[in-house]
């Protein structure tokens, strides 16, 4: 993506600008001793995030759909746009989720370790 690209893309979608500091700030700290400061729920459900990612992604290090960094995508609170993983929940959700194991809207299942897409 070029800088006008960005630009134009962050026009457009201003909250992609926050997900990007977000991603960015907890992949530092993931990869870090400050890891813990990276609270237990997240840190469950980007773990699950990052096994439950298309392959594809994953071994060029960038989404096919949105060209952001891999890592740093399954960091934010944003959804995937390629249908991998939901949105970031809150504490009472995600705690709700592993025992049903299916999350809210039933548009995603936890299956072997992962998330799976149900509709």
């Amino acid at each position: 993506m070029t800088f006008k690209q960005t630009i134009i893309h962050i026009w457009n979608n201003p909250k992609d600008a926050w997900y990007y500091i977000q991603g960015n700030i907890r992949y530092k700290l993931w990869y870090s001793k400050y890891s813990w400061l990276i609270r237990k729920h997240i840190r469950e459900q980007i773990d699950m995030r990052i096994k439950s990612m298309n392959r594809e992604c994953y071994n060029s290090g960038s989404c096919i759909k949105c060209g952001c960094k891999t890592t740093h995508l399954q960091m934010c609170n944003k959804a995937c746009e390629g249908n991998c993983y939901p949105g970031m929940m809150n504490k009472k959700d995600w705690e709700e989720t592993k025992k049903r194991t299916f999350t809210r809207d039933y548009e995603f299942a936890l299956r072997n370790g992962k998330f799976e897409k149900t509709l």
